[in-house]
């Protein structure tokens, strides 16, 4: 192998070693001259560092941690939050389309996997996230590990993670890099189309110079040592290697075929390869090239066309090559260990990786299916018969070659959502456990269950039991996809049946019958429910299942609805029934004996069903002249009552989708109107504007807010009590389907082009500081967010004030403190303060604390002084000296310290008065409980019973007591602080008060006012109590 030699240009092979040609003779000279003077200069920084008292950077990068935690966060971790939610983390994701990045650590393997916006390790033994890496405002565009840390490639940065903290970046990229190869420990080529920059990798996590004394850390930022100049004719790099003991040297493929040798440290071209070339009259882009292991010099390179060719690259010779079927080599990897066979195992587009058998020259094995979608990563363990792959299809799996004819066969997998979730909804709905999902990618369905709480319980339901079908079902099937189902429209559930039946029904693309999913057993059932009668049949759009299980209703797109009975799956007959004539009618030849077809419910498509638990069907259309809701009886079929759904704008608008809560139904229409129906009423009880059509809605838990998800990419939330919007916001990528979590403490997003289920946080019930949503003004204008996995354009558009204010915030190092008021809202209303209750409790209840905090023992006495305290002899008595200077001008006429008490001080004159007592006399109210506020628990006690007779005051104290609470009851303020604090006024005082007749008045003015006061409060309590209650009424029924 060349050791940093440079070949002759006219020559094709590679120089022969021992040879004694002249220049190879100087270059070696060369070489040997910069490798003493570059230890030189090592040597003298080490020298000179040692004698400054500086240590070197520890050369491991993972070890550099402690000098990046200083520094300020990282801005890829800034991201965006609505008023009401905060973006905390997405589920339902395990790898995107960029390949795996492999790391060992010495004996356990490990495996980088982007999810777009973040990424995730797993251990390779179990398959197991070993963490979780940070979340990111920009999409991640390559991923690749040097030991501990991983690499990503941003918009225009590369950054260099340790777990959650950031060592560096790498900036000097006009675009986005998507090839990354590191070269030994000391360089990184990273590649942005035809532009190629070389990196100096060992000095990332290192400061560029120490700041000043009071000065923050700075971000390590990294600019390029060279680019490698391209041809014009290399077109984009698509492809790099580092073949072994090639030294400083780096192999670059191109999307016109073209493979070249270069040199990072001079960044030269060292050889252009065109034995892989000959031949060929058209150029192919080369899409992944990898080295041989355990066998030098050998090359293997992958084509977009399916071509796989082994290229000797000392003597650039082609040594075999094979042609792969299924098309363009997406990924490949060899086998490595002891007595393993020689095998190379290929990716491609169909999802099939081929194994190759390089002792026999053709092709072993060919595993049909393995991914939905083409395979972007298949790895070999190294020394271990166990390939990793993953592939477009959300899916990382492991397959183990064990068998006796070298076969694989899968032993464990992680998946998430194959595709955009279109449907979603938590399964059972008493805890935040489960998601059942459905959508669809590729033209083929799926329907998955995504855990909440675990990733590795995340089970993509089987599709085995298409094969079981009746005949006409399988005729129903695209000719390109038997084996999947298309995508799915709408889905529905009763987990109450969860062990009897399946009980999962889902509706697809242009299929006229509804599918039965079992979610015990993880897979779709061989049944179906198809209306009978051919004429009756047109494509589902809806489904929906009764509250017990038994029964399920489909709508279809001929306007028609059908019930059938879920166990069985037999037809019940359509809604409404067909009017069956009488015997005397036929007799009379007024009607024939075959009755007409039965009417259908609606006019057209029908967009959305639902069954209440009452028994009511509740059916929408999407044609403009049926905009009505339409109800029917579940068992007769009759027609219950319908509620037009009319708006104020002009022209006749349509449904789009129908979502129900209780017995408050959603219905969006096709004019950007979001009516709300009560069902007892059989009315229209909230309208709202959006402006645009909605894609999905979703009532919170307790029916109070209101989600509803625009076709524009924006979110509102709705507040049904208030009759007000408490929240917009705005995705660069549509809300397919959106969920609130039961427990009201999270809102699930779905995107378009993402398999990630987006999770945001309620802050107003993690983030006690937050002020309710409703005190807050309507939003105006809609706050820009990004889902994890969107590629905006806005990514690090941050408005100027927000910048402003964060680096004040970082500049004073604490969060702003929440403003506060303690004025009543309505004059009818109470304000409680805004200390905790425990301050104003311990103040009512002194004597319980005083009893539970008294000492179990007598105090002991304390022990002698030790003998070195400094002494003096006052004649015979022995005491303690002085401090020095303090018998320095102590006279009699000096003043007394601050320190002192009172009565040193001879300040407990009763004439002068107290503090509180003399506020108490010159009325000043508010200043009087600021200052009983400010004081601790037994303060308030000798404030309040320094008043009075008893403590040598007069009555007049008393009296200006008592209207000093009538005061502060009148201001309605600090009510619980203001009761607590006349508790122990009339604790303190009550025989006293009732003794004098005029206090006695006052006090019963008081009393009158507290009750006024309470009553007026009970009053409007009352009003809200039957008002919720009217509202848990009919949620009841859900």
């Amino acid at each position: 192998p060349a050791h940093g030699l440079h070949p002759c240009p006219s020559v094709r092979s590679w120089p022969v070693a021992g040879s004694s040609e002249e220049p190879r003779a100087d270059s070696m000279l060369s070489h040997q001259l910069r490798k003493r003077q570059l230890e030189a200069f090592r040597q003298g920084d080490v020298a000179k560092q040692q004698e400054e008292g500086e240590q070197p950077p520890p050369r491991k990068l993972a070890r550099r941690v402690p000098l990046a935690v200083g520094r300020p966060a990282s801005n890829a971790l800034r991201v965006r939050e609505s008023a009401l939610f905060r973006p905390v983390r997405a589920i339902g994701s395990v790898v995107d389309e960029l390949p795996l990045a492999p790391a060992t650590l010495g004996e356990a393997d490990f495996v980088v996997a982007s999810v777009r916006r973040g990424f995730q390790v797993f251990e390779c033994k179990h398959l197991r996230l070993a963490y979780i890496g940070p979340r990111l405002n920009e999409k991640i565009r390559a991923v690749m590990t040097v030991g501990e840390v991983v690499l990503t490639s941003l918009k225009t940065d590369i950054v260099a993670w340790h777990k959650l903290i950031e060592l560096g970046r790498f900036r000097g990229h006009t675009g986005p890099a998507n090839v990354l190869c590191t070269v030994g420990a000391g360089y990184l080529v990273s590649a942005s189309g035809s532009e190629v920059l070389v990196w100096q990798l060992s000095d990332v996590g290192l400061e560029a110079k120490e700041p000043k004394k009071g000065q923050k850390k700075t971000t390590c930022v990294l600019s390029p040592l060279g680019k490698l100049s391209m041809d014009a004719e290399f077109g984009e790099c698509t492809a790099t290697c580092h073949p072994p003991t090639y030294l400083h040297k780096v192999l670059l493929a191109s999307s016109t075929g073209q493979l070249a040798l270069w040199n990072v440290r001079s960044q030269e071209k060292v050889h252009a390869f065109r034995s892989h070339l000959a031949g060929r009259k058209e150029s192919c882009a080369i899409t992944c090239i990898s080295e041989v292991p355990n066998v030098l010099d050998l090359i293997a390179i992958g084509f977009a066309d399916g071509r796989i060719v082994m290229l000797n690259a000392r003597e650039d010779r082609v040594v075999m090559e094979f042609q792969q079927a299924q098309g363009r080599v997406t990924a490949m990897s060899f086998r490595t260990g002891a007595g393993a066979p020689a095998h190379l195992v290929t990716g491609a587009p169909n999802g099939s990786f081929v194994v190759w058998d390089l002792d026999k020259r053709r092709a072993h094995h060919v595993a049909e299916g393995a991914h939905h979608g083409p395979i972007s990563t298949v790895h070999f363990l190294p020394d271990q018969p166990l390939l990793l792959t993953s592939g477009r299809d959300n899916a990382i799996r492991m397959w183990i070659f064990d068998t006796p004819d070298g076969l694989p066969r899968p032993i464990r997998h992680r998946c998430g959502c194959p595709g955009p979730a279109r449907r979603m909804s938590f399964y059972g709905g008493s805890d935040d456990r489960e998601l059942i999902v459905g959508g669809g990618t590729d033209g083929a369905g799926f329907v998955s269950r995504i855990s909440f709480i675990q990733d590795h319980q995340n089970v993509d339901y089987s599709q085995a039991a298409l094969k079981k079908m009746p005949s006409h079902l399988k005729s129903m099937q695209p000719a390109h996809n038997m084996a999947r189902l298309p995508p799915l429209i709408d889905i529905a559930y009763c987990p109450v049946r969860h062990h009897d039946w399946p009980a999962v029904v889902s509706a697809h693309e242009g299929l006229d019958a509804a599918f039965v999913w079992s979610a015990e057993n993880k897979a779709l059932a061989p049944k179906a429910m198809r209306p009978e009668g051919d004429k009756d049949c047109a494509p589902v759009t809806a489904v929906a299942i009764s509250s017990d299980g038994n029964y399920c209703v489909l709508g279809l797109a001929n306007g028609s609805l059908h019930r059938f009975n879920l166990q069985s799956q037999l037809h019940r007959g359509p809604i409404p029934r067909a009017q069956i004539p009488r015997a005397s009618d036929i007799e009379a030849g007024l009607v024939k004996a075959d009755s007409s077809p039965p009417p259908k419910a609606h006019q057209g498509r029908v967009c959305g069903v639902e069954i209440s638990v009452s028994g009511l069907v509740i059916s929408l259309a999407s044609h403009p002249r049926d905009c009505v809701l339409r109800t029917w009886k579940l068992m007769t079929h009759e027609p219950a009552f319908s509620v037009p759904l009319h708006t104020s704008g002009a022209g006749q608008p349509s449904g789009v989708l129908l979502r129900m809560h209780g017995a408050l139904v959603a219905a969006p229409l096709d004019n950007g109107a979001l009516l709300v129906v009560d069902l007892n009423g059989a009315s229209v009880v909230r309208s709202f504007s959006c402006g645009v059509p909605a894609t999905d809605v979703a009532f919170s838990s307790d029916g109070r807010w209101l989600a509803a998800a625009l076709r524009d990419g924006g979110l509102r939330v709705f507040d049904l009590l208030a009759a007000r919007c408490v929240d917009s916001f705005v995705f660069a990528r549509p809300a397919l389907s959106l969920c609130f979590s039961p427990s009201g403490a999270f809102l699930l997003t779905s995107h378009a082009k993402g398999n990630a289920i987006q999770v945001w946080a309620n802050k107003f019930l993690f983030d006690p500081s937050l002020s309710a949503p409703l005190l807050r003004p309507e939003p105006k204008a809609p706050i820009k967010v990004d889902e994890p996995g969107a590629d905006g354009e806005d990514d690090d558009a941050v408005p100027a004030e927000a910048e402003e204010g964060a680096s004040d915030d970082e500049e004073e190092g604490k969060k702003p403190a929440p403003s506060t008021s303690t004025v009543p809202l309505e004059p009818s209303l109470l304000t409680l303060s805004d200390v905790p209750p425990a301050k104003w409790m311990a103040t009512l209840h002194l004597d319980v604390v005083r009893e539970r905090n008294k000492a179990a023992e007598p105090p002991k006495p304390l022990p002698n002084a030790p003998f070195f305290l400094p002494t003096a002899l006052d004649g015979l008595t022995p005491r303690f000296a002085a401090p020095l200077g303090a018998e320095e001008g102590a006279g009699d006429n000096s003043a007394p310290a601050e320190g002192q008490s009172k009565h040193l001080r001879d300040e407990t004159s009763v004439a002068k008065g107290f503090k509180f007592q003399n506020l108490i006399r010159k009325n000043k109210y508010d200043e009087a409980l600021a200052f009983l506020r400010a004081q601790t628990p037994s303060g308030v006690h000798l404030a309040i019973e320094e008043l009075g007779p008893m403590a040598g005051g007069t009555m007049d104290e008393l009296k200006a007591g008592v209207e000093l609470f009538e005061h502060h009851l009148r201001k309605a303020h600090l009510a619980d602080e203001v009761q607590a604090y006349l508790s122990i006024f009339l604790q303190a005082h009550g025989e006293e008060l009732m003794g004098d007749p005029e206090t006695r008045v006052k006090c019963q003015d008081l009393g009158r006012a507290l009750e006024g006061q309470w009553s007026a409060l009970n009053r409007q309590c009352q009003k809200v109590r039957c008002f919720l209650g009217m509202l848990t009424h009919t949620q009841s029924q859900w």
